[in-house]
């Protein structure tokens, strides 16, 4: 699927596949060296190219995991990882994640890979909750989720250690009708 972003350029969505294991390992590691937001830092991001790879087939075949990615210019700026429980008690609920590389905020990608997740989520017959985490000083993500109907629904205490400093985590959800 192609979306306009608010630059004038085009961007596309897809599923991840096995064949961008070493493009999003290699975003990941620069992502981590861009923002103190992620759970991980520069070069800590701990899947090998083979390890995502068996992630993007695995997460590939199963009916309540979606894993898709944000290209442009024939590059992948973003994605969305969303996990369900194998339990069949859990199956309904997953967690999710958004992450976009520094150089494309604010132009409309983490906006239409939500937007792309949420109408796979809301179309999935399984998927009856979402869950995701985020740091309690990233006001900026915490709007982002609000404005998609998550609400707090909990906080871990000191759950992040940033820069010799302890952070809070808040749990989010947003429940499908």
């Amino acid at each position: 699927m192609v979306y306009d972003l608010k630059d004038g350029r085009k961007m596309s969505i897809r599923r991840a596949e096995e064949r961008d294991a070493d493009e999003i390992v290699k975003m990941y590691a620069k992502m981590g060296g861009e923002s103190d937001n992620l759970t991980f830092g520069i070069d800590d991001f701990y899947f090998t190219e083979e390890q995502e790879r068996i992630f993007i087939s695995n997460l590939n075949n199963r009916n309540n995991c979606l894993y898709i990615v944000a290209i442009l210019d024939n590059k992948i700026i973003g994605n969305v990882s969303f996990v369900g429980s194998q339990r069949k008690k859990l199956e309904h609920r997953g967690d999710m994640g958004i992450a976009v590389l520094k150089d494309f905020w604010g132009i409309g990608v983490g906006k239409n890979l939500m937007e792309y997740f949420l109408k796979w989520a809301s179309s999935n017959e399984i998927i009856k909750k979402i869950d995701l985490q985020v740091v309690e000083n990233n006001t900026a993500a915490i709007n982002f989720y609000m404005k998609y109907g998550f609400k707090i629904e909990g906080r871990i205490t000191k759950g992040m250690y940033i820069n010799g400093k302890y952070y809070d985590i808040y749990n989010m959800g947003k429940i499908l009708e």
